[in-house]
């Protein structure tokens, strides 16, 4: 699902948006939920992209999702011509909107509901400025970027299995089925633990960049995801690939994805 009213479903499971041939977010329901609490969104400008994958399940997931994007679109509104510096700023500051507004209506919904009611969304945004990718994530979201024939990840998962690989303890074919692989450290809407990641990778003309909810990863390996993203077509063509390859595989959750290809700066 997306927050631009522009974006109209291809059909009831599926939506699309793609602006151009450079960029294009798809948020499908999967083969197996019965309703989407993803949401992704995609700036007018093409600058700024995020996706928000909601938890807590009774609808609370997608007013997670919905609550912390429109927060952060409030406080970056369009995206400064500053420096980067400032612009990091801007998008930490942003995510700690998003925080104060979900947790806020977590709490008031707990209340309501005799305190059994908890919401939350992990979340990634992503901004271009100039020549570079700028990312701020919590959570099991991912950034993916594809440059020079390889594939690289972006981002780390805020996750028990993620840091049981990194110490060693679970492969990460192991971590693929641990029982625990859901469980998130870091979320939007978590009283305690909220604590975003800031990353930044420079951009060459032809190189892509993928962000996407756990939905998609769990269930294409990274080759998969390497096959796809250095396929030939538009955004859109390899974005649909992509979210129909995960579905075959399974499609245990909800997918989204935002892929986009740089060209150059101050392009699209």
């Amino acid at each position: 699902m997306s927050t631009n009213p522009a974006v109209a479903p291809d059909n009831a499971r599926r939506n699309t948006m793609a602006p151009s041939d450079q960029l294009c977010a798809i948020s499908d329901v999967g083969r197996v939920r019965d309703h989407n609490e993803d949401l992704v969104y995609l700036s007018d400008d093409g600058r700024m992209m995020i996706v928000a994958d909601g938890m807590g399940g009774h609808a609370a997931g997608e007013v997670a999702s919905a609550l912390a994007i429109a927060a952060i679109r409030e406080h970056l509104g369009a995206l400064p011509a500053a420096d980067a510096e400032t612009l990091q700023q801007a998008m930490c500051d942003a995510m700690e909107a998003a925080q104060e507004r979900v947790l806020a209506a977590s709490q008031e919904a707990s209340q309501d509901s005799g305190g059994t009611r908890r919401m939350g969304c992990t979340l990634i945004l992503a901004c271009i400025h100039d020549d570079t990718f700028y990312l701020c994530h919590v959570g099991d979201v991912r950034g993916y970027l594809w440059s020079g024939q390889q594939l690289r990840a972006l981002t780390n998962d805020h996750s028990v299995v993620a840091e049981l690989v990194a110490v060693g303890v679970l492969t990460r074919d192991e971590a693929r089925a641990h029982p625990d692989k859901n469980e998130v450290l870091r979320a939007i809407g978590m009283a305690v633990g909220f604590a975003p990641e800031m990353n930044l990778c420079p951009l060459n003309s032809g190189d892509r960049v993928l962000l996407c909810s756990d939905g998609l990863w769990e269930m294409l390996s990274d080759q998969e995801i390497a096959d796809a993203m250095g396929s030939d077509g538009s955004m859109r063509q390899i974005a649909t690939q992509l979210v129909d390859r995960a579905n075959h595989s399974g499609g245990n959750d909800n997918i989204s994805v935002v892929l986009y290809e740089h060209r150059g700066r101050n392009t699209r």
